[in-house]
């Protein structure tokens, strides 16, 4: 495991008030700069960025080489972040991840005391690779900092630097030797992000930046742009994400969408009503309102609209459904329900409800 050192500053630095043009700016320019050496993975940097403008945490699943560790890496570099790495395994212990009490002994008095030794999760982005190698009791070890972004050792409470964010990645096609992530593990998650290969064109492109030894992940070292983003540029903006309007017909929106993705309620779609197990719990509203907030400052829009909701209603809810085994078998999937949940809402509310021209 690794760890940069978190800049401790950035928290203690005024967080100044945007506009949405700006904040959207830099969005965008955020954007471009990791667009320009991570290739065809345009949909995850979306999500990724959205999730970091919203101050949640991603999960991201994907195949292995799909560039998910650079992509964090790139984050953090191109922001001045601090950055820390935790390669999860079976005999990973949560000391490991968290830190512990170290005795010391003053070799004059020979007064004893106990000092905290901080572990890698004291830094703003923290990449939980493979996560799901890890036990139960080591993944649990992520709740408190994941949900109070804080930590608690020996009966004292750590504050954790601020923004604090955890990108999680997992291997879908590897069952062996893995511990499936508790649900409520699943439920911090403010998005569940798929990782697919890229286009033939992304992918010729990245063989030829590997060509002229230009291909980002295998640099030793490597500068960030001049005109990086400071943290405390990066906490404006996600205080401007955080302002952007949510009207009350589109709140009402939400809870209808979360709300029908249960099998026992009465909006339940009856065409999906058997292929549920569960579904999605109120923290699943307010992460979808999270999201569609930070996304719509990434469109420079005021006010969050059903165009943005709808585009943050897969990675925000498909982690949060689970579906019937024999669902499963006959090849249902989690996005398919979360279609038929939005067409459902969308006929029954008509276009004009919705804003939709």
């Amino acid at each position: 495991m690794s760890q940069s050192s978190a800049p401790e500053g950035a928290s203690q630095n005024a967080v100044e008030d945007l506009s949405i043009q700006a904040a959207a700016d830099v969005a965008t320019k955020l954007k471009e700069n990791i667009s320009s050496v991570i290739f065809g993975q345009d949909e995850l940097i979306t999500e990724t960025l959205t999730c970091l403008i919203a101050g949640g945490h991603v999960l991201l699943t994907g195949a292995p080489g799909l560039a998910k560790t650079t992509l964090v890496r790139v984050f953090a570099k191109s922001m001045g972040l601090g950055f820390g790495r935790v390669q999860f395994t079976p005999d990973l212990l949560p000391s490991d991840i968290l830190g512990s009490e170290i005795l010391n002994i003053d070799p004059e008095t020979s007064r004893r005391s106990f000092e905290f030794s901080k572990g890698p999760v004291f830094t703003n982005l923290l990449l939980a690779d493979e996560i799901n190698r890890a036990s139960p009791r080591t993944q649990s070890a992520l709740l408190e900092a994941m949900q109070e972004r804080s930590v608690t050792v020996a009966g004292k409470r750590h504050i954790l630097p601020q923004p604090f964010l955890v990108f999680a990645t997992q291997n879908p096609f590897e069952s062996e030797g893995t511990f499936p992530l508790p649900e409520a593990q699943m439920d911090r998650f403010l998005m569940h992000t798929l990782v697919g290969y890229p286009s033939l064109e992304a992918e010729q492109k990245m063989l030829a930046s590997h060509a002229h030894g230009e291909l980002i992940g295998e640099k030793v070292d490597w500068a960030a742009d001049d005109d990086k983003l400071s943290p405390a540029t990066l906490l404006s903006v996600m205080k401007r994400a955080r302002q952007v309007r949510v009207d009350e017909a589109l709140i009402s929106v939400v809870a209808d969408i979360v709300r029908s993705s249960r099998p026992e309620d009465i909006l339940c779609p009856k065409q999906i009503k058997d292929a549920l197990w569960y579904g999605a719990g109120p923290r699943a509203g307010i992460s979808l309102i999270s999201a569609s907030r930070a996304y719509a400052l990434m469109c420079q829009s005021e006010v969050v609209r059903w165009q943005h909701i709808k585009r943050m209603a897969r990675p925000v809810l498909r982690h949060r459904i689970r579906l019937a085994a024999h669902a499963v078998r006959d090849g249902m999937t989690e996005d398919q329900v979360v279609d038929q949940l939005l067409e459902r809402v969308q006929a029954d509310r008509g276009n004009q409800a919705l804003g939709i021209d």
